[in-house]
């Protein structure tokens, strides 16, 4: 019983996304609407904004991240971007963009 108390956490995985985020891992996702839209978050993790997507499809799983990108994922739940045209970077996104408009881009801090 002295177990239980030395690990009051190990019950609530639901409740600490952090930890198991960074040990899990992190998948990335393609939106079904704009194919240049991308999303992380944790692994087994549903991403946000399903429905203005038209869904997402995995496109990778297991992704590295920089700490930068972790610590936004922490914050956030999620890592949004738009891939460039030419495929040359990226910006990224603080909400799902309407679409008839690029809208709501923003540079990362």
């Amino acid at each position: 019983m002295a177990e239980d108390d030395s690990k009051p956490s190990a019950g609530a995985e639901g409740s600490q996304e952090s930890p198991p985020a960074s040990s899990a891992g992190f998948d990335s996702y393609r939106s079904l609407a704009d194919s240049n839209i991308r999303i992380i978050v944790a692994k087994d993790v549903v991403p946000p904004f399903r429905f203005k997507a038209g869904g997402w499809e995995l496109s990778q799983s297991s992704v590295e991240l920089g700490p930068a990108t972790k610590a936004r994922i922490a914050e956030k739940g999620f890592f949004m971007f738009r891939v460039n045209e030419d495929q040359t970077g990226a910006i990224e996104l603080i909400d799902f963009p309407p679409p008839s408009q690029a809208g709501t881009e923003v540079e990362s801090e």
